[in-house]
């Protein structure tokens, strides 16, 4: 059977239970922040398990980037074997240490961004972020259970508007469902260019896809629309067909690494502009 089979399967929505919710960012005061949906790799191998069959799948780890602190970032491919074509394919993404236990985590950041490449859980990047309560937990914060009930009833919502739109994921404006009242608007220090994910923020003017021994990589140059409207190089693990000369981005996710040349800019996540 030809991968393009399972591609609908995979990429099918998952059960609210299925969904876990995290902070992406907190306010100054971590008692407020903007909760993002994921998906943890259990869910996902369990999807790849019943859709391709355990042995039909594989995961392979390559490490990707070094930082001066002796740390290596790390990249994942994802392999599925193809019947037709007799021979295994394959889709690559790769992620950072994380803050907790930096290692595992981010064999886990990878193993997930790869199995978006497969489609798996993409179609949670349509989601708006939702503000909620937060409480201080180390150095960081978490979300206050009370708003779990909520935040479920907003992935059930908005698994009713996919299917009422064909399956297809769409860009979601901000409604009174996932902002605060009014009365409760999130602090100064909340983070506000989610609300505006579809205005064009940054326009590709290049990109130089490099093969390495650890994988493919695109260089991208990028100009922000906005402000000084700087000219800056970003990496991109990987080759995507969406981030050719002349894309624009609604909405862009940087992370600096560290390596041996220097610190180097990654485009981590990012919304097309309308």
């Amino acid at each position: 059977m030809s991968v393009n089979q399972y591609l609908k399967e995979l990429s099918k929505p998952f059960d609210v239970n299925s969904v876990k919710w995290r902070l992406q960012q907190a306010n100054k005061e971590k008692t407020g922040g903007w909760a993002v949906p994921y998906l943890d790799s259990r869910a996902i191998s369990n999807r790849l398990d019943e859709v391709v069959g355990q042995m039909r799948w594989k995961d392979e780890y390559k490490p990707w980037i070094s930082s001066k602190e002796g740390g290596t970032s790390q990249l994942c491919v994802i392999y599925i074997y193809d019947d037709d074509l007799k021979e295994w394919i394959s889709k690559t993404d790769g992620a950072g240490l994380s803050a907790i236990e930096p290692i595992k985590g981010g064999i886990s950041d990878a193993f997930k961004r790869a199995a978006v490449k497969w489609g798996i859980g993409r179609y949670l990047y349509g989601m708006e972020p939702v503000w909620v309560k937060a409480k201080a937990k180390g150095n960081s914060a978490i979300i206050e259970k009370e708003e779990m009930p909520r935040l479920k009833q907003y992935y059930i919502s908005y698994l009713k508007q996919l299917n009422s739109a064909g399956d297809a994921p769409v860009q979601k404006q901000p409604t009174k469902q996932n902002q605060k009242p009014q009365a409760e608007t999130p602090p100064a220090a909340a983070p506000t260019q989610k609300q505006s994910a579809v205005v064009p923020l940054y326009e590709i003017l290049g990109v130089k896809t490099q093969q390495g021994n650890n994988g493919v990589r695109s260089m991208l140059q990028i100009k922000a629309l906005s402000g000084e409207k700087k000219v800056a190089t970003v990496y991109y693990n990987g080759a995507d067909e969406n981030l050719r000369t002349g894309t624009k981005l609604g909405r862009a996710v940087f992370g600096l690494r560290d390596t041996g040349y220097g610190k180097v800019h990654i485009l981590q996540d990012y919304d097309l502009a309308a």
